[in-house]
Formats: C-alpha cells, structure tokens, sequence
C-alpha cells in the first residue's frame, strides 16, 4: 500500500483534475440579448412582468492540485443586446459612452459568476421580415434631420433584423422615421411621432406577406 500511495499522490500532483464554475446572465431589459461563449450562441429573451430571464452555462475553470483550487480562468465573452451594450465605466462606476461587445470574465471553481445587462443604454428599432421580399436597403431619419442614414441592404425574407438608436428624453424629444426598399423596387414607410423612442424602448416593424 504504502508504494501505491507514492506513486498516485505525484501524478495527482502533476495532472490535477479539471473544476467547473457557472457562468449566470441574467437580462432585466425589455427585450433580448445575445451572448457568445465557447462558440455557443445564446438569446435570452426580454425582461417579463414576472421574473428576470436568465442563463446559466457551467465551464471549465482550471485545474486543482489536491486540496487547493486555482484562482479561475478566463473566458472571452461576446455580450451585446437590442437596447443594450457593455460600457467601459470610470474609477466612480459611472459609464463614459465607450460601448464594447468583447470582455474576458473569469470563472472561478464551484462558484457562479453573475452578470446583468442593465441599464439598458439604447433604444432600438426591429424588423421581422415575413413579407415574401427581400428588403435592399433600410433607412431612418429623426424628426430634428431629415437626411436619410443607411442601416443595411441585406434582409432577406424570412430573416429578423434590429439595430441599436440613440433614444430620446424629455429635454431633447424627437422621433424616428424609417424607409424600407425591396427587391421589387417598392417601398414602404413607417414611424413618426409613434415612434418616440424612449431608453429601452423598441419600434417593431412586422411585415407579413400581403395577399
């Protein structure tokens, strides 16, 4: 027994045996996020009346040697939403505006790592495109510059499309106007003053195909 134990307790030593930690999202806006992680796409859908969507994804969080635990391992996140993103914050918390969709977390072993997506930092406009077209180009303008800004040429019938907007306040209120062109040439408009668009606020565009 005794050469047993010496030799198993080196190549414990050597080897160690992998930890796990969970890595939790939990999403308190209005509408979905979308998160990357080892490969794997998620979507977790808007925050609803009753309770706080979220995900829990268990990973590999390095190697314990016997009885002691590494400090974790670093994972690389994508994390991005409709009414949201990530922010670089100064030394009091507070967000500067310089918005990210990459970090690194760390997952420590046998605990969980929580993130938040809140507050939420835009609004946004959705399309879901079901009208038997493909779209070619999409546009919006504000009520304060009518000057057309191109959002994308490629919506593909059958494909739902967003895009992140600055929204508005109360001190500075406007409103979106939005332009949709098909393949077909035709074209349709959509907005106005129903689309004031407050901070985690969405305007959807469901398009279904006419009869």
């Amino acid at each position: 027994m005794k050469k047993a134990i010496l030799i198993i307790i080196p190549i414990i030593m050597l080897f160690g045996c992998s930890t796990e930690g969970d890595l939790k999202i939990i999403n308190k806006t209005n509408h979905n996020i979308y998160f990357t992680i080892k490969g794997t796409d998620y979507v977790l859908e808007g925050d609803s009346d009753t309770t706080y969507p979220s995900k829990t994804v268990t990973l590999n969080s390095g190697k314990k040697f016997l009885f002691f635990e590494g400090d974790g391992k670093k994972v690389n996140l994508h994390l991005e939403g409709e009414t949201f993103m990530m922010q670089h914050a100064d030394n009091f918390g507070v967000g500067t505006g310089e918005f990210v969709t990459e970090t690194e977390v760390t997952i420590k072993p046998n605990e969980t790592t929580k993130i938040y997506t809140w507050p939420a930092t835009h609004a946004s406009v959705k399309v879901i495109n079901n009208s038997g077209k493909d779209i070619v180009n999409f546009f919006y303008n504000t009520s304060y510059d009518q000057t057309l800004v191109f959002m994308t040429d490629d919506i593909p019938n059958g494909i739902t499309y967003y895009s992140r907007l600055d929204y508005t306040t109360n001190q500075n209120l406007f409103f979106y106007e939005f332009k949709i062109v098909f393949d077909d040439f035709t074209e349709q408009t959509f907005g106005g003053p129903d689309a004031t668009l407050y901070l985690d606020e969405q305007f959807l565009i469901d398009l279904v195909m006419e009869n």
